[in-house]
């Protein structure tokens, strides 16, 4: 792709890992006119179709071994992260699926989204028609495991599965306009994904990036539609059929307020395809759905951080660069949730604000915030709410300009006074971290360039847990960052919450909400600093019916010269205290903080709050002046032999002939089985080894093709093993016969083979395999495997292997 030139200067991020940039050039602009009905095809207004495109984003399949999906990963490097210039908010260019240098657009951007399943809109589209049926999804069939919840067993409530035009006769894709009451909720507990969609109706470019237009039910009509969402770094493209669950006559899930509209109902089903069910939608956060729709950066922000009509202006700013908002009343307990207060407002409910605006009364000018509850009912009834006496003093000029509905369709207007003393938190979600800011819509144009990577805390190998954890923590997945330029002059830190708090990590049980800084602090002295905003978001935990978040933060620690570079131990992390981190510990999708650092080195540690917890992340990195990527290879490197070669011991050299004297055939060898037994009649039980680890051994050895060893390579071997057995007892501090898989990389580096992380952890998978702990055999085993393949690397002539270096080669063949 054509390198676009960036504003400001040059910082540099590099990864341990494999990772891709997104350069994303923010136009920030208000969209707030509902889409033109020559968008959908089945409107009640003619005109022609524009272009259409849905994306979801989303992670690799699920199916198979997790160990075998994550080497295949590494070999083959899957596909790069996502390579785009978003321009405008990210939206689409005007030009199909080509890049602005003609080429194919990247896969998994807006353009060229991933294929969820393996299904192709168009093709199934095209084969639908020529054969003259309706399309059937066989990933997502019309049956009670896609409801994804127990079966009523009252016959009368039974589930069945029609298409719009057998619900409704005048069924439509979309009728007129696109608008927020186009979405209620049914029976299924999704107010975070319906306000979502509520609050992304009020941009009609984002709208058409998630809802593709050219759809409906007439024109070319087969029953199958498509829709994209943002998951984890990729666009993805999402398929379904129009079968839609319903009982008693009426849809079971969400529905339009004019019952004859169905692309809400559809766009729930797509998603709920996405994450397994519809029941893996019941109960979450709203910024999950704002996110998921825009590929966005959501955050909470707190109602009483702010006075109300400085909230006012926020939440305008936003609107206008393009967020996507919405609100909540927590709920102090579970029986709260879904209470009515006398003001008519839900507790732990979620509510999408699409409006703001002043209002003429008078000589005073009343400042409002326009809302939406995603049932489609149930409505604040306090000042200016639907039956209010305010509007009777208002002018009809200024009820015609704000198209004000006095009825009951959840949606109202509210003051921010009565909005900030009822109302606790706001979710705002932008594309850009410039709309993360305090300020208006007049803000200069800047540039943020994104880096991303998707990894995985392994049990034993990479998940080491949080600071508390000092012996494992420091085995979590870490990330360099090498800031080289400043960005930004503050006077004040806002964006840096709670990060001297002690030196144990804290974990937040839900009961906290952002706490503000105070701003009337002491000034702190102006100050150039690099803007940083770290995200990171846990993968797949919205699956069959359950929500399974785990706790989750990360850290930031800057890096002294005589150590940057490389992969930081425990005594780094004993000895020195992160500059940054995103808070408490939280069971939510994701954490994200935006820093201000000095230029410098440092590394980010992404971690879960218990070690040994498995679970795939994404994390992305914006910077807000260029930024260059570079992959950090580590080379793998052994010095087993010289390091190993030690005298064989006196009483192991008399059991060697002894056994040879008495077993070996003609041509003084032993094979595996009796090599088995000389070894375990030397070693303590403890350190037995069955009959494959001995194989193993003699693998590697050269035997020039034979399966036996001879007098001086069983001498070598047991030198060997004892040699193992040392370094094994040091790492086994309570002398329990294992060691910790997390201390398998500084055992083999006292064993003299120094391996990199990712070597390390498909080790850890293939020896230990899940186990809490890692025993002699399987140390031994480890060792004897890496041996032989460096040796084997070694004596490999062809060019092209070499090229690919030690470290392909051992990720390739450790697998077999």
């Amino acid at each position: 792709m054509e390198e676009v030139p960036l504003n400001g200067r040059t910082a540099v991020f590099t990864l341990f890992f494999l990772s891709a940039q997104v350069m994303v050039d923010v136009k920030l602009d208000r969209s707030k006119p509902s889409l033109a009905p020559s968008h959908y095809r089945d409107s009640s207004s003619s005109g022609a179709p524009g272009p259409f495109c849905i994306p979801f984003w989303s992670g690799p399949s699920r199916g198979g071994a997790p160990w075998i999906r994550w080497v295949c990963a590494l070999l083959f490097k899957c596909r790069p992260l996502s390579v785009c210039i978003f321009h405008q908010l990210g939206f689409p260019p005007p030009a199909g699926n080509m890049a602005s240098d003609g080429a194919a657009a990247p896969l998994g951007s807006i353009d060229n989204p991933v294929k969820f399943q393996n299904q192709d809109f168009d093709a199934l589209l095209q084969e639908c028609l020529k054969d003259k049926k309706l399309f059937a999804d066989p990933t997502f069939p019309a049956e009670q495991k896609s409801i994804g919840m127990p079966k009523d067993p009252n016959p009368a409530k039974e589930i069945k599965w029609k298409r719009p035009k057998e619900i409704s006769a005048d069924a439509l894709f979309v009728e007129d306009t696109i608008g927020t009451t186009d979405i209620c909720q049914g029976q299924l507990g999704d107010c975070w994904l319906l306000a979502a969609l509520s609050a992304l109706t009020v941009h009609s470019k984002l709208f058409a990036t998630v809802v593709p237009s050219n759809q409906s039910l007439s024109d070319s009509y087969a029953g199958i539609f498509h829709f994209r969402f943002w998951q984890y770094g990729e666009w993805v493209e999402v398929v379904v059929d129009d079968r839609l669950p319903v009982r008693e006559g009426r849809l079971l899930f969400s529905y339009s307020r004019t019952r004859n509209e169905f692309w809400s109902a559809l766009v729930e089903k797509a998603y709920a395809k996405l994450v397994g069910s519809y029941g893996s939608l019941k109960g979450g956060n709203i910024s999950e759905g704002m996110e998921d729709f825009t590929g966005g950066i959501a955050y909470s922000l707190p109602v009483t951080s702010r006075t109300p009509p400085v909230l006012w202006r926020i939440l305008t700013a936003a609107l206008s660069r393009g967020s996507l908002l919405s609100c909540f009343i927590q709920a102090k307990s579970y029986s709260e949730v879904g209470k009515v207060t006398a003001d008519g407002l839900v507790k732990g409910h979620a509510y999408a604000i699409t409006d703001t605006d002043k209002v003429a009364r008078g000589s005073e000018e009343v400042l409002l915030l326009k809302l939406r509850n995603p049932w489609g009912f149930v409505e604040f009834c306090g000042s200016w709410s639907d039956k209010c006496k305010e509007w009777e003093d208002t002018e009809q000029s200024e009820k015609q300009r704000l198209k004000l509905k006095l009825e009951e369709d959840g949606e109202f207007w509210i003051s921010p006074g009565d909005f900030s003393t009822m109302f606790n938190v706001v979710e705002l979600c932008s594309v850009s971290p410039d709309s993360l800011e305090d300020g208006d819509a007049s803000t200069s144009q800047s540039t943020w360039t994104i880096s991303e990577h998707k990894g995985s805390w392994l049990p034993g190998s990479s998940a080491g847990g949080s600071r508390k954890y000092n012996k494992s923590f420091w085995k979590n997945p870490q990330f360099e960052l090498v800031l080289r330029e400043q960005d930004q002059e503050d006077d004040d830190e806002e964006e840096e919450e709670d990060d001297n708090d002690g030196d144990e990590d804290k974990v937040d049980k839900g009961d906290e909400v952002l706490k503000e800084k105070n701003k009337g602090g002491t000034q702190k002295q102006k100050a150039k600093h690099c803007t940083v905003l770290v995200e990171l978001l846990q993968k797949n935990r919205r699956q069959n019916d359950k929500i399974n978040f785990l706790y989750i933060a990360f850290h930031v620690y800057k890096v002294t010269p005589e150590v940057q570079g490389a992969c930081l131990d425990r005594s780094f992390f004993m000895k020195n205290r992160p500059v940054g981190r995103s808070g408490s510990y939280r069971a939510q999708r994701g954490v994200w903080r935006k820093l201000r650092l000095d230029p410098g080195h440092y590394v980010i540690i992404g971690s879960t709050y218990q070690p040994n917890q498995p679970g795939e992340f994404f994390i992305r990195i914006f910077s807000k002046t260029r930024n260059t990527l570079g992959v950090q290879d580590f080379t793998c490197s052994s010095d087993y032999i010289p390091v190993m070669a030690a005298p064989v011991l006196p009483e192991d050299q008399t059991k060697v002939e002894k056994t040879f004297d008495e077993k070996a055939g003609p041509d003084d060898r032993l094979n595996a089985q009796e090599i088995m037994k000389l070894i375990n009649s030397v070693f303590d039980k403890s350190c037995h080894l069955p009959l494959e680890t001995c194989r193993q051994i003699i693998f590697g050895e050269d035997t020039e093709g034979r399966s036996t060893l001879s007098r001086e390579q069983a001498e070598a071997v047991l030198a060997d093993l004892r040699a193992l057995q040392s370094i094994f007892v040091q790492f086994d501090e309570d002398s329990s016969g294992s060691i910790s898989p997390f201390e398998l990389s500084l055992a083999l580096e006292a064993a003299g083979m120094k391996c990199d992380s990712k070597v390390v952890q498909l080790l850890s998978e293939r020896f230990v395999g899940g186990e809490p702990h890692l025993s002699f055999r399987g140390f031994v085993s480890c060792i004897s495997r890496l041996r032989k393949l460096f040796a084997l690397f070694e004596s490999e002539t062809s060019p092209e292997v070499k090229d690919r270096g030690i470290n392909s080669w051992l990720l390739q063949f450790l697998v077999l």
